[in-house]
Order: C-alpha cells, then sequence, then structure tokens
C-alpha cells in the first residue's frame, strides 16, 4: 500500500505543532560529563531538562545575561543603507556608461557579429601578376 502524501503531510503537521509549543525544553543526562550542551545551563534531576544557571535567561536556545535595556533593532539603519548602497551603485553605472558611450559601442559590436559581409579590402583581385611563360 504505501505511504500516502496526506500521512507524511499529517506527521510534519504534528512535528511542527510540537516544536512550536515546546519552549525551550532541552532534555539532558544526568550522568553524562556535560548534559546539557550550551554554557550557563545546569541539568534539573527532577525534569531531566536543562534550565539556565541564576542570572541568565534563554534567549534563542542560550542562556545569555539578561540585558536592561530594550532590545535594539537596526533593522531600519540596514535598510537605509543598503538603499542607499544600491542607489550609488546603479548611478555609477549609469555615469560610466554615459560618459564612455558603451550603448553606441555594444550596438555596432552587435552590428559587426550580425553583418556577415566579408570585406575583401586586403584581397586584390586581377592581373598584377605577369603570365607564366614555359
Amino acid at each position: 500500500m504505501g505511504v500516502k502524501y496526506i500521512d507524511i503531510l499529517v506527521a510534519l503537521a504534528l512535528n511542527l505543532i510540537q516544536c512550536a509549543s515546546s519552549d525551550h525544553i532541552l532534555s539532558c543526562n544526568m550522568t553524562d560529563i556535560e548534559p546539557c550542551k550550551g554554557i550557563h545551563q545546569i541539568c534539573n534531576g527532577t525534569t531531566l531538562q536543562c534550565n539556565c544557571v541564576e542570572g541568565f535567561v534563554f534567549v534563542e536556545d542560550d542562556c545569555e545575561t539578561p540585558s536592561s535595556d530594550e532590545p535594539h533593532y537596526h533593522g531600519a539603519t540596514a535598510s537605509i543603507v543598503t538603499i542607499f548602497a544600491l542607489v550609488l551603485i546603479v548611478s555609477g553605472l549609469v555615469l560610466v556608461i554615459r560618459k564612455y558611450n558603451l550603448v553606441d559601442y555594444v550596438r555596432q559590436k552587435i552590428n559587426q557579429r550580425r553583418n556577415n559581409d566579408v570585406m575583401y579590402e586586403d584581397v586584390m583581385i586581377g592581373n598584377d601578376d605577369p603570365p607564366l611563360s614555359p
């Protein structure tokens, strides 16, 4: 019979729901030398889960010191700098193309490629040699 696509989709959906509902639950083994993978983490023997040491909080699966300031997001600055850099690059390209007339140069090269006529300027056709005598 085989596995059906609906079975795969249901399994993926259930795994996604489980991952979304778990809050930094990292299992640990008390018998290991380092039961928790991250730094500043300690294994709780009763729940067998990794918790942060006092004075640290979970931040994206790592224990870090809590900051007293609100988190600073530099998204606006990064987008402005990116847009400014792109404008500079595009304007520089336009200036170089206009200064050196690259559009006309490219058009000439394309027309030369399309024009398959062979120029016979260097080939002399005629009776310039004296006749051969035996």
